[in-house]
């Protein structure tokens, strides 16, 4: 009984080896990347108003150049656009504000982009947030920090997005 068992591990050990050199994952031929998707409503009502036009992410700050309305500025390009009407509630009301080809729409796509179900590694958060404990912009140098990382209201923001 001991050597059939000595046996078998030793047949399971062995057909692990090769695995444990492995360094690379092939995919296979139809690989793709699932969609992380968010509500566009919550964005257009809340995210654009309170977090992007609010903290001046598209114009900047007085004396900054290049931000994101610029076209100096490739990653995360925003159109710079009237707020939606979303009537104080969570719903746009007039939807023609948001339809396709609109910059309501395109802003929404962009910013999607920068965004992640685990709000705290998006790039929506950590590239434009201060690093207090060190005194600097957070880890991939943005130009000026934008909100502070322990805001409260932006941590409530963009966590009620991501699972939305």
């Amino acid at each position: 009984m001991g050597v059939s068992t000595k046996t078998r591990r030793g047949a399971a050990v062995g057909a692990l080896l090769p695995l444990l050199g492995c360094t690379t994952v092939e995919p296979g031929p139809n690989y793709q990347v699932p969609d992380a998707t968010f509500n566009p409503d919550f964005f257009y009502c809340h995210v654009e108003p309170e977090l992007i036009f609010a903290k001046s992410c598209g114009s900047g700050a007085q004396g900054d150049t290049g931000c994101h309305f610029s076209s100096a500025v490739t990653a995360m390009a925003l159109i710079d656009h009237p707020a939606v009407d979303c009537g104080g509630g969570d719903h746009p009301v007039d939807r023609t504000q948001i339809g396709t080809g609109s910059p309501a729409r395109r802003n929404l796509e962009v910013v999607s982009f920068e965004m992640s179900h685990d709000y705290l590694t998006a790039s929506l958060f950590v590239r434009p947030s201060s690093d207090t404990a060190h005194g600097m912009n957070g880890p991939t140098n943005h130009p000026r920090a934008i909100f502070d990382r322990g805001d409260p209201q932006v941590r409530q923001l963009l966590s009620t997005w991501a699972s939305k």
